[in-house]
């Protein structure tokens, strides 16, 4: 086995070997941030061995080896992994494999079946990322592998200027018709649809509420949505875009009572009934006409389900439903930027007469046994004073507008957190405004809810769409009154109404990001760049990543006119056709034919300027005859003309690197033209 191998290894040169490694290198690292480190520790003790057996200082590992090897990577894929079948899992074993690989890389098979590796598991970036910055990095993977592919193929081929070359001439080539696939082939769903991003943090806005939580969303300027609308844009004091509801109050945290599954209990109502992707039967009572708002939201991954929208939303893209709860929710975490077309009525719109149910009544007044006595004294008073629901409401925003302050920088707060926060501090950001105003409406017998999500956002005039950033993530109430059903009553506005018109940088301006390491906010100029940045981010996801059947639909109506098999085949066919004619007539009228071999071409240049001195080489006369008639007719040039003859023989017959090196060192330096005129002048 041991003379097989060594046999076999002479097919891969050391070169191919360490152009195979440079792509490998180059399609795991980004990996690494989604998954295990050690497999990348676990490629390099691989590509170690595979170097030392090159050497000739290890064997190629037996089957004992490799199935301790292998053995060894399942093990730690099972430690790292308790659930199989998800995304990461399934993208570790195609790497792991990728990786052992190296372990028997010994043909040009074996690189082969390598490099095609590559290309899957670089194509894998994109299911987790697709930015700019992911795509302009992938294409660097695909030029590199594809360079490795061209090295593969002996001859020079492996030096780094002609395979990087011959890589992105190829690429290049293709672009057109990957234009034309991008554009015509249709958008089909994946074959298989696995769980994503399994172990990622969530980000943005959680499923439960206790003080503090929203303060610290306010320290990060990254984006959460970007909005664009198809008519009218609401006013700032209507841009409330709800993405949960928290009924649930143990004393200090808000938060939906828990299924099973670990997923909040949403969809109190008929529409949750329905399941995901059916967009028919809505049997809400939403009006065909009236006021209301359509508009698109693209969302940031925050590998949560729920959505973002404003109140009354109704949805029709696949796999977003809506719930009872007045908010919708994706099938399944959102772990990459999503999509999703809304229509928002106005509750005012909505016609009356809704009725709250008993269970959800008392779901909306569940309060603890103990706790907070002096809240609910207060709330108590208010109601033996016989006021309703909305005079409450109405006292208890008077006492926030006269006695509050509005900070980013709340003090702590200890058991009593209501209390505390009415009678003591006084002082508080969003969620202690909604969480006080919410407990006492419970406690003077109102049915009341936390809502939360972001409230507001930057307009971006130039390319038309709203930019809601995190530190717009807000917090504020719902209070259910006869008659008009669940109304918004946002206590903040009470106490900082500019931070609902002109938001939080206003509200708090001496507070606002202050904690941040480099004050870029502050910077006009980098403000306008991030906003310059995201914009192209914007139109980029709305152009290529969410290109779907409908866009494509209206794309090819637009070229064609009708779309037809017939019409499809010919826009397709005649320009790869005419493509084709007209290459072959660019290479009949320039007389080029194949591409010759570097030596070949630098011998030619070589007899074109003896040509133009006056010494043509005649019609198949070797190249040795050539230069001896050179020596005989022009002495001067004899010597230059046989060195040149023997460069070019070492290099076209032996496959001499030096040879080729030094043949074209000399036809650089070689202008006969121009010795024979410096002759006659001396004669």
């Amino acid at each position: 086995m041991s003379a097989a191998t060594s046999q076999l290894q002479s097919l891969l040169p050391r070169e191919s070997l360490l152009w195979i490694f440079a792509a490998q290198l180059v399609v795991l690292l980004p990996h690494t941030m989604h998954l295990p480190i050690w497999l990348l520790g676990a490629w390099a003790v691989a590509v170690y061995w595979r170097l030392e057996v090159f050497r000739g200082r290890r064997e190629t590992p037996g089957r004992l080896a490799k199935l301790v090897a292998v053995s060894l990577v399942v093990a730690g894929l099972v430690l790292t992994y308790r659930r199989w079948f998800a995304l990461e899992p399934m993208v570790a074993l195609l790497a792991v494999s990728f990786t052992l690989k190296n372990i028997e890389l010994v043909s040009r098979r074996d690189a082969l079946l390598s490099l095609m590796l590559a290309y899957f598991l670089a194509a894998t970036l994109f299911v987790f990322e697709q930015t700019i910055p992911y795509a302009l990095y992938g294409i660097v993977c695909v030029v590199i592998i594809t360079a490795a592919l061209v090295a593969q193929q002996g001859r020079g081929s492996a030096r780094p200027g002609r395979a990087l070359g011959l890589s992105t001439k190829l690429l290049a080539q293709s672009v057109p018709v990957m234009l034309v696939l991008f554009v015509v082939i249709p958008r089909l769903g994946p074959l298989w649809a696995v769980p994503q991003n399994t172990k990622a943090a969530s980000t943005g806005i959680s499923d439960s509420m206790s003080p503090g939580d929203f303060s610290e969303l306010s320290k990060s300027d990254k984006p959460a949505l970007r909005i664009s609308f198809d008519g009218a844009l609401p006013p700032p004091e209507q841009r409330y875009w709800r993405g949960l509801v928290y009924t649930h109050f143990d004393g200090r945290r808000w938060s939906e009572p828990g299924a099973a599954d670990g997923y909040p209990r949403w969809g109190r109502g008929r529409s949750n009934r329905r399941p995901f992707g059916d967009t028919s039967g809505d049997d809400r009572a939403l009006p065909a006409v009236g006021p209301r708002y359509r508009y698109q939201i693209i969302q940031e991954a925050s590998h949560n389900p729920w959505l973002f929208a404003l109140a009354r939303p109704n949805s029709e893209t696949r796999g977003v439903r809506e719930t009872g709860d007045d908010t919708l929710v994706y099938r399944t975490p959102v772990g990459t930027r999503l999509a999703y077309d809304v229509r928002s009525w106005p509750r005012e719109s909505v016609g009356e007469g809704e009725v709250l149910s008993g269970s959800e009544q008392r779901r909306h007044l569940q309060l603890p046994a103990s706790g907070n006595p002096r809240a609910r004294a207060w709330a108590k008073a208010r109601f033996e004073e016989g006021m309703d629901g909305e005079a409450i409401s109405g006292a208890l925003l008077s006492l926030y507008n006269r006695n509050f302050t509005y900070t980013l920088k709340p003090p702590a707060l200890g058991a009593d957190t209501v209390d505390e926060f009415l009678f003591t501090t006084r002082q508080g950001f969003c969620e202690h405004f909604a969480s006080s105003y919410v407990f006492t409406m419970r406690a003077a017998g109102v049915p009341a809810r936390v809502v939360a999500g972001y409230q507001g956002g930057e307009w971006v005039d130039q390319q038309g769409y709203l930019l809601v950033r995190q530190y717009d993530a807000h917090a504020w109430a719902e209070i259910w009154l006869p008659g008009r059903g669940w109304v918004r009553v946002d206590p903040t506005a009470s106490v900082a109404p500019e931070r609902i018109r002109d938001g939080l940088q206003s509200a708090a301006a001496e507070e606002f990001m202050q904690d941040a390491f480099l004050p870029l906010h502050k910077i006009a100029f980098v403000t306008r760049l991030r906003l310059q940045w995201d914009m192209i981010n914007y139109r980029w996801y709305q152009t290529v990543v969410s290109f779907d059947n409908e866009r494509q639909e209206g794309i090819l109506r637009r070229l064609l006119g009708e779309i037809s098999p017939l019409r499809m085949a010919l826009f397709m066919g005649v320009p790869m056709v005419a493509a084709l004619l007209l290459l072959l007539l660019w290479l009949k009228l320039s007389g080029r034919g194949p591409s010759l071999p570097v030596a070949s071409r630098l011998y030619l240049r070589f007899c074109r300027r003896m040509a133009r001195a006056g010494l043509p080489r005649n019609p198949g006369e070797a190249p040795g005859d050539y230069a001896r008639r050179i020596e005989r007719e022009l002495p001067r040039l004899g010597p230059m003309a046989v060195r040149i003859t023997r460069a070019y023989e070492k290099a076209a017959y032996g496959s001499d690197m030096l040879a080729e090196k030094q043949l074209r060192r000399l036809v650089r330096g070689f202008w006969p033209l121009r010795h024979t005129r410096q002759a006659q002048a001396q004669t």
